[in-house]
């Protein structure tokens, strides 16, 4: 009789894993700054509370395609409804693009380092992740070196716009020779409502319809655990993920809260407010101590702390151990190690991380 793995298909045992893991020390451990992952640390309003309540009393229902919250979000972007998917957070975006575009042994391109869910989807897909470093220098994208990467396996280009974990954004030429190429191009705009003043790629899929965006509540809405997410593009780009996510993908509950907040942009205008406000202090701090800190375009901040000798585990453990705070570990980049992330959280929470770079880095 065969063993239970083998039936299972060959891209399953050797896919790399999205380690959640964290999470379950943070839920145990709450009087923990939560500052490791890109969460919204200000809860949802009354607003969005009551209309998630309400609805719920609706729900031995289906949810319906909901035309009219596509509609609010197509606006956004100067399209219509039929321009909008709807989806289980922008990580159901992820998943169904690879299983829409890869088959097994197809390649995707993206830059290294990424946000860490994009890899194991693909090769779930069984798909191959070519990754191409940043560039040294200023860890920007290194265009080149991408487009050099395309072969007639290519089958799907990633851009991240600001990039995680850098907070870096595309120029726009090189954006555009990534279109020029044909290949089907998701750009992760999932961290663009941090800078609203910076306008969505959306105008691109007029002229160039294998082109595609990825937007998410999870980050300057703050609803990272409820769950909703859209894709933009044409009518057939967006009918085939239709086609891929699952039927009722999205509760009523996450669309009840989606429309609330969409109708209440001063709550998301004051999360934005909160985030910015922060990473500027911190960005403050940091270089008083000597480090790095990239540009946070997002709700992150990339710190280089490579010149202390210090190593990113050493710095993890030290912040955890003196101010009982949560960061994020960034694999070495360029062979170099000592790189940590951090989100803002609370008031309370980015106090401590503060005291923390004060106290660790500056004697």
């Amino acid at each position: 009789m065969k063993e239970l793995k083998e039936w299972f298909v060959p891209w399953l045992l050797t896919a790399r894993e999205y380690n959640t893991s964290i999470l379950d020390k943070a839920w145990a451990n709450p009087d923990y700054g939560r500052l490791m992952l890109n969460e919204n640390p200000i809860p949802p309003s009354e607003k969005v509370i009551k209309a998630v309540a309400e609805i719920t009393a609706k729900g031995n229902r289906y949810p319906d395609s909901m035309k009219r919250l596509r509609t609010k979000l197509g606006k956004l972007h100067n399209l219509g409804p039929e321009n909008v998917g709807l989806c289980n957070g922008s990580s159901e975006i992820i998943d169904s693009m690879m299983r829409i575009f890869l088959q097994p042994g197809d390649e995707i391109i993206m830059s290294t380092p990424t946000f860490e869910l994009f890899p194991p989807r693909a090769e779930l897909a069984g798909g191959k992740v070519v990754s191409v470093p940043l560039r040294p220098a200023d860890l920007q994208y290194d265009v080149e070196g991408m487009l050099g990467a395309i072969n007639p396996r290519t089958k799907l280009i990633l851009v991240i716009n600001p990039n995680n974990p850098t907070g870096i954004f595309i120029e726009e030429e090189d954006l555009i020779r990534f279109c020029e190429t044909g290949i089907p191009l998701c750009v992760d705009e999932a961290y663009l409502d941090y800078h609203p003043e910076i306008p969505s790629k959306s105008y691109l899929i007029e002229k160039y319809p294998h082109v595609f965006l990825s937007h998410t509540f999870s980050k300057a809405h703050g609803f990272a655990g409820i769950r909703f997410g859209y894709v933009v593009g044409t009518e057939e780009m967006v009918n085939a993920f239709n086609t891929m996510f699952l039927p009722w993908n999205v509760s009523l509950m996450a669309m009840a809260a989606a429309e609330a907040i969409l109708d209440n942009p001063e709550e998301i205008a004051a999360k934005v407010a909160h985030n910015n406000r922060w990473m500027e202090i911190f960005t403050e701090e940091l270089v008083k101590v000597g480090l790095k800190p990239f540009p946070a375009h997002g709700n992150y901040m990339l710190i280089d702390a490579t010149m202390t000798g210090k190593t990113t585990a050493e710095i993890l453990a030290a912040g955890m151990e003196m101010e009982k705070t949560f960061l994020k570990k960034i694999n070495p980049i360029h062979g170099k190690d000592g790189y940590f992330r951090v989100t803002p959280g609370l008031d309370e929470e980015n106090e401590r991380f503060v005291r923390f770079i004060r106290n660790y880095f500056g004697k």
